[in-house]
C-alpha cells in the first residue's frame, strides 16, 4: 500500500508551493442489480490523492482487495471478469473542473474529468461528488456514479445476461490527510 501512496504523491508532486491531500484506507462500494442476484462488493484499500494548486484527483483501487458476500463470485470477478492478475488496479486521473477556494471551509459540488483505466481500458469520464473543505484543508471526498461494463472491454456471457447487469453503480468515499514528506 505504501507503493500505491508514493506513486499517487508522485504524481501529483507538479510544484514545491503545491499541497498534497492523501486517503491510503479510502472506501470504494460497487453494485450491479440483475434480476437473479446482486453483485456487491467493497474495498477500504483504494488510496486517492488532491493536489490543490492543480486541482489534480487521482486514485488507484487495488482490484483484489474488493471482498464480495460469496467467495466464489469473488473468485469469478477476479479471474473471469477483471483478471486482476493481468490487470491488478482500476485508476483515476482527473482534474476538478470547477474553481473552488481550498482556503473557505464548506461542501462544493464539484466535477472530475479525467480517464478511468479498468481492466486494461482508458475511458474518458466526468464525475460529480462533494468535496469537503475544513480548518482550510480538503478533509473528504463522496461520489456516486455509473459505469458500464461494455465501455471497459467486459464481457457477460450470455447464459449469465440475467445475472449480471451492463451497468455498475459505483459509490466513493476518502477522507484527506495532509501528506507530509518524509
Amino acid at each position: 500500500m505504501k507503493s500505491i501512496l508514493t506513486a499517487l504523491t508522485l504524481v501529483l508532486c507538479l510544484s514545491l508551493s503545491a499541497q498534497e491531500y492523501v486517503d491510503k484506507k479510502g472506501t470504494v462500494h460497487f453494485l450491479s442489480e440483475a434480476t437473479i442476484e446482486n453483485i456487491e462488493a467493497t474495498t477500504h484499500s483504494a488510496g486517492s490523492a488532491i493536489n490543490t494548486v492543480s486541482k489534480r484527483v487521482v486514485a488507484k483501487i487495488p482490484i483484489t482487495t474488493f471482498k464480495f458476500k460469496d467467495k466464489l463470485m469473488e473468485e469469478h470477478f477476479n479471474e473471469n471478469y477483471l483478471e486482476s492478475d493481468k490487470y491488478p488496479y482500476g485508476v483515476l486521473n482527473g482534474t476538478i473542473v470547477e474553481a473552488i477556494d481550498f482556503a473557505k471551509d464548506g461542501v462544493y459540488e464539484v466535477t472530475v474529468k479525467g480517464t478511468f483505466e479498468i481492466h486494461g481500458v482508458k475511458h474518458e469520464q466526468e464525475v460529480k461528488g462533494k468535496l469537503t473543505i475544513k480548518n482550510g484543508a480538503p478533509a473528504s471526498a463522496t461520489a456516486a456514479f455509473g459505469i458500464k461494463l461494455s465501455d471497459y472491454k467486459i464481457k457477460i456471457p450470455s447464459l449469465l445476461g440475467a445475472n449480471i447487469s451492463e451497468g455498475v453503480n459505483v459509490d466513493v468515499n476518502f477522507n484527506y490527510e495532509k501528506f507530509e514528506k518524509k
